[in-house]
């Protein structure tokens, strides 16, 4: 009986820290996977009572402070311009209030994605095939100008009169 009272008091206590200090939400507007050199904002949500907010990237086994936001808020927005691989990673946010900090958030892993990496096999075959076509349009051209440019045989001329290669002197 004595044991019990101990531990339900300690349990008690942790209810009543947690629920003053409720572990932060970190989130990626407008993902967390964002087109190389674009911008991504990260929200961190805590409570109306924080007056210091802290952004970390994991970086060498620990995290590291990115920036950190001053200012009575319930939550903060950081704002990351050029995602490229250095600035890719795993980020996690946390709070403070009155003299201590909270639990960081989960933390939110950030990709950069590659944009010429595309699939670009239908627009490929669509350009192909517009590609045939001119050609086949062209060709067809080409065929129909010949036909009527060719000479014609003796058979298709019998109203012609022949030419006589004589050597005549023009008259002047």
């Amino acid at each position: 009986m004595n044991l019990s009272l101990p531990v339900l008091c300690l349990s008690e206590k942790i209810r009543a820290q947690e629920g003053d200090f409720p572990i932060p939400i970190v989130s990626a507007t407008p993902g967390s996977a964002i087109p190389w050199n674009e911008s991504v904002k990260i929200l961190c949500w805590g409570t109306p009572e924080s007056y210091l907010y802290q952004l970390e990237i994991w970086g060498n086994s620990t995290f590291e402070v990115v920036e950190k936001q001053l200012g009575f808020q319930k939550e903060a927005e950081f704002l990351i311009e050029h995602m490229n691989p250095n600035t890719a990673g795993r980020y996690q946010c946390r709070y403070r209030k009155r003299d201590r900090w909270s639990e960081c958030s989960k933390a939110l892993e950030l990709v950069v994605t590659d944009t010429t990496t595309q699939d670009y096999t239908t627009g490929n075959l669509i350009r192909m095939c517009v590609a045939g076509l001119v050609l086949v349009a062209l060709l067809a051209i080409l065929v129909e100008n010949w036909h009527s440019h060719r000479a014609p045989n003796k058979e298709d001329w019998p109203d012609f009169p022949e030419l006589s290669w004589s050597k005549q002197k023009c008259q002047t």
